[in-house]
């Protein structure tokens, strides 16, 4: 402890992260620390704090004393400061390359110079040589021929020489360059780094020890759920190990070590005002002589078996407030996703075997299983785990506590569908009212195992929103199919026996035996007044 010369005490101390409570786009920090303070003011210094917090959100406590002030003060991190000698200042690097250059670049002159050289004696000894040439022919040969040509070797060599020792440095000169800009970038990067500390003050009436806390927002921080369904066959009664865990992403410029963890689904960024109605006008149309109808995909909104969360984008809480807790974890600041788990149960499972041919050509293996743990499961993305390991991952929605939902565990190998449609179009004549187009489907299963499989198979009929066009299915043996329908001409037995509800879902229940096949089959017929086009 110290003293700032006013009578003040000042401390410096470390207040270690405590709690932790992360939300979907931001976290609130708790900090404590145990200081010995003296009677009268005290000063408590904690550093190395993030200096992205939310100044208006900081707050402080104090168990044995009072306190008088909390604030944050940003700075340039004394092991970031040029100043400190510690660092290369970025300024005296840059001019290191700028001397490096002014190198790079007379050495390259050199060695432009020294070529230009070489090539003027190599010109000047080729002359030689064809006067000695010529006055070979004529009988003549000049006095001192021979050592004007060594002069020239001579002189050629030594211009070769500063060639080699002007590319040389050259090459070093660059080399040099590249270094300082690693140098450089990384001077730049750690020079401009910021840092905060906190400074509370604090009177008390006797010397003490004081428990000071330290709460305070941070953005940089998210969380969002993520699951893992491990399914256990185990003969007649299967099971599914569930365990959800929180994915935590956090670049708050501190490190969460050994904290306590909890993860919220309160959204403070939505604000407290309600949103504004803007007016809703009407207007009358003259009513069209054609109608204008158009075949669209409509997934069926339903409650409860975990369905609906085809995109994930925000935490779906099911409109509850709900805060999950974890155990003690570490969650370094470095942007990278950690996980953390938050809770699990096991659930007895059924199993069953689902296709639906017009979405897929697999059958899958679909777990139907109930929420058995104390807290409703988030909507979010699920490993899917089996006794080959990872086969992986689907998505579920919201899954209030005890209720059922389907869970998907990938296509059957064993298992093959094949589906054919055809349409036939016959088209109102002049005396006629109505189209009517008849579609027949045919699914086609064949099981390559040597056990027998009982398969639920899934197709759909349209459903009309407008009086001018009906739809009718036909009876279950209206489509039958022959033994040239088959591949190889080969007969399939057929299943007939059907449900059908009044969303337009048609079911069949088909048991395939050990390496064989079935089929089967639906028509219905689109009926359509004259004057409706689209379909």
């Amino acid at each position: 402890m110290t003293s700032n010369g006013g009578g003040v005490a000042s401390t410096t101390t470390t207040a270690p992260i405590v709690a932790v409570t992360v939300l979907e786009d931001r976290a609130s920090v708790t900090r404590a620390a145990v200081v010995a303070i003296g009677a009268g003011q005290s000063r408590v210094t904690i550093e190395r704090v993030s200096p992205i917090l939310a100044d208006k959100t900081l707050t402080a406590t104090a168990t044995g004393a009072r306190v008088l002030d909390v604030r944050c003060e940003r700075y340039i991190a004394p092991w970031r400061d040029p100043a400190a000698g510690e660092v290369e200042a970025p300024a005296q690097l840059r001019a290191e390359r700028t001397r490096l250059e002014i190198e790079r670049d007379a050495a390259s002159a050199r060695a432009h110079a020294a070529r230009a050289e070489v090539h003027a004696l190599a010109e000047l000894s080729a002359a030689a040589m064809r006067d000695l040439a010529i006055g070979a022919t004529r009988g003549s040969s000049p006095d001192g021929a021979a050592g004007a040509l060594a002069e020239l070797d001579a002189l050629e060599s030594a211009a070769r020489v500063r060639v080699l020792d002007a590319d040389l440095a050259a090459d070093d000169a660059r080399a040099a360059i590249a270094r300082l800009d690693a140098r450089i970038a990384r001077a730049e990067a750690e020079a401009g780094e910021e840092a905060a500390r906190l400074v509370i003050d604090l009177v008390a009436d006797a010397a003490s020890d004081a428990r000071v806390t330290i709460g305070y927002i941070v953005p940089g921080a998210a969380w969002r759920p993520y699951h893992r369904a491990t399914l256990a066959p185990g003969g007649d009664k299967p099971q599914v190990a569930w365990q959800t865990t929180a994915c935590v992403w956090q670049a708050t410029g501190e490190d969460w070590t050994d904290a306590a963890l909890t993860f919220s689904l309160e959204r403070p960024s939505l604000g407290v005002e309600p949103p504004e109605l803007s007016d809703d006008e009407l207007r009358a149309r003259r009513r069209p002589d054609t109608v204008v109808v158009e075949a669209r995909e409509q997934e069926q909104q339903t409650t409860g078996l975990g369905g609906g969360a085809s995109e994930v984008l925000g935490i779906d809480d099911g409109g509850l407030g709900l805060t999950l807790s974890a155990p003690r974890a570490t969650i370094r600041c470095d942007g990278l996703p950690h996980r953390v788990p938050v809770g699990a149960f096991t659930a007895k499972a059924s199993l069953a075997l689902v296709a639906v041919p017009v979405k897929s050509a697999f059958v899958h293996v679909r777990a139907k299983l109930a929420n058995e743990g104390s807290a409703p499961l988030l909507a979010g993305p699920v490993d899917l785990i089996m006794s080959s390991g990872y086969v992986g991952r689907a998505e579920i929605g919201f899954v209030a506590a005890g209720e059922r939902f389907h869970l998907g565990f990938g296509p059957d190998a064993d298992l093959r569908v094949h589906r054919t449609e055809t349409r036939d179009r016959d088209d109102a004549g002049l005396l006629g009212g109505w189209n009517v187009q008849t579609v027949r489907v045919a699914v086609r299963l064949s099981n390559l195992g040597d056990r027998a499989r009982t398969v639920e198979v899934t197709e759909r009929l349209p459903i009309s929103e407008v009086e001018q066009v009906e739809v009718n299915a036909a009876g279950p043996d209206a489509y039958l199919l022959g033994t040239d329908d088959h591949p190889g001409g080969e007969e399939i037995t057929q299943v007939t026996a059907r449900a059908l509800d009044d969303r337009g879902m048609v079911t069949w229940g088909v048991e395939l035996p050990p390496f064989g096949r079935r089929a089967v089959t639906l028509e219905y017929r689109v009926r359509s007044q004259r004057g409706v086009a689209g379909i």
